[in-house]
């Protein structure tokens, strides 16, 4: 057997090897861009977004993202408010009862129960000693955290992802802080909670104007517009079809509180007002296409 045939089958066998491992466990073989396919439903349809997320930019928010979606944890979350230029989601579940509308899926008590709960991607601590987890999110934008983007900034765009997290400036977690490990030297240093108090909700941008932000970070860019296109068309046609009229929106205002089983907030309670779709929007499933 000739020296170059021989080099291609181990190659091969190489490569095989690789796949094999791969197959296994997806932290095994993280990449710079890791893909996810987002699969969301509205009026009976079913649109299939796929997105690159950019783990160099935001390393921290793409781990717990990732580690979110491999559990399950975002199968069946709706949009919970809806405008023209964004949907957020992450936090909540259609219900049948219209009156409510939505059902909040408690965020701690969920991912705590799953057996892969000893691998959730840490970001923030109570403690310097990194003994008490508060698994909330490090937010990895400039104001507040003063997080230096070395690998080039990531704009909002048309179905670009940004995680979200609530504004708590005004109750006593404002005054609360926490430790996060530094990007730059790899130390721990001490944040105010409220910048990094993040869990599961974000939102997809439908606006075509690219924007920048110091306040949240977007971590992932849509690879297939046509699909978002297409849904945003039927839903603009379903909207003027059903809901032309000025008093018969196509949303509904709800009061709701949104910090419930927060790990800071005690006894107060943040409550904001969404535009609830009458007319479900639901995320169906978040797979990992590649790690």
């Amino acid at each position: 057997m000739s020296k170059k045939i021989f080099k291609k089958i181990a190659c091969s066998a190489l490569a095989a090897i690789s796949v094999f491992g791969c197959a296994g466990t997806f932290t095994a073989c993280k990449t710079s861009n890791p893909e996810v396919k987002m699969k969301i439903e509205f009026n009976g349809e079913t649109y299939t977004l796929k997105y690159k997320l950019y783990r160099k930019i935001a390393p921290k928010t793409v781990e717990h993202f990732l580690w979110l979606a491999e559990n399950g944890y975002y199968d069946g979350v709706c949009i919970h408010d809806y405008d023209v230029d964004a949907m957020y989601t992450g936090a909540y579940v259609a219900t049948e009862d219209k009156e409510e509308g939505l059902e909040y899926k408690k965020y701690y008590e969920t991912i705590l129960s799953y057996d892969d709960i000893d691998s959730f991607p840490h970001s923030v601590w109570t403690d310097e000693a990194k003994d008490d987890p508060t698994y909330t999110l490090y937010g990895e934008f400039w104001e507040g955290n003063n997080f230096k983007v070395e690998n080039g900034n990531l704009k909002q765009t048309f179905g670009s992802l940004t995680m979200y997290y609530e504004d708590l400036s005004s109750y006593n977690a404002a005054s609360s802080n926490v430790w996060i490990k530094k990007k730059s030297d790899g130390k721990m240093a001490e944040k105010e909670y409220r910048y990094n108090c993040a869990t599961s909700k974000f939102f997809i941008s439908m606006s075509n104007i690219e924007k920048s932000d110091d306040t949240h970070c977007t971590f992932a860019k849509l690879k297939n517009k046509g699909e978002l296109e297409d849904f945003q068309d039927d839903l603009n046609e379903y909207i003027e079809e059903y809901y032309s009229d000025e008093n018969n929106k196509f949303t509904t205002e709800r009061s709701l509180e949104v910090t419930v089983d927060d790990v800071f907030m005690s006894n107060f309670h943040v409550e904001k007002k969404f535009d609830v779709p009458k007319v479900p929007i639901v995320i169906k499933s978040v797979k990992v296409t590649k790690y």
